[in-house]
């Protein structure tokens, strides 16, 4: 009998302990989501065509092209320039639409650029080698605005996308 009281009381313990746990579980997750309401957490996808990662003539007219290249600034410390010359600029892309950044690389170190989407796969032009070029082709299926940044130079290769409505004005 007194085996049984024993055993009964751990089995109580045990369900209030169980009670307890899916209280403060289910507390948390209220207040997760009453935060997240608060922020909204913007991803996008965007597909990477396989066959764009080395720079070729063949574009297709209809897709908006931006020029990248990287540029040593001072020694061992790079940026992206673009067309104009501006260090890690803002560049304007558009969504539904097949976006190429295409990079030059005249330094004697690799770069890699990423567009931070919080997507599961980033797209990215992989690794341009040094005195090589390579591009980017992705096409976002939303608007917003994200980062972009070099793989190897996370800290001084860094800038802004923002991805617009395809209905507006062409950069």
């Amino acid at each position: 009998m007194i085996h049984q009281e024993r055993h009964m009381r751990k089995i109580t313990s045990i369900l209030a302990l169980s009670f307890l746990l899916a209280g403060v579980i289910v507390s948390g997750l209220m207040c997760i989501s009453s935060y997240s309401n608060l922020y909204h957490l913007q991803t996008a996808s965007a597909t990477k065509d396989k066959n764009t990662i080395v720079s070729t003539d063949s574009t297709s007219s209809t897709a908006n092209t931006t020029q990248l290249s990287a540029k040593e600034v001072k020694p061992g410390v790079y940026n992206w320039i673009d067309a104009n010359n501006a260090s890690n600029p803002t560049l304007k892309v558009f969504a539904d639409t097949k976006n190429i950044i295409k990079i030059q690389n005249p330094t004697d170190t690799k770069h890699q650029l990423i567009i931070d989407t919080g997507a599961d796969e980033l797209p990215s032009s992989d690794d341009i080698n040094p005195n090589g070029s390579g591009q980017l082709s992705f096409s976002p299926n939303m608007t917003g605005t994200f980062t972009y940044h070099c793989a190897y130079h996370p800290f001084t290769m860094k800038g802004t996308i923002q991805i617009v409505s395809s209905g507006g004005s062409k950069p």
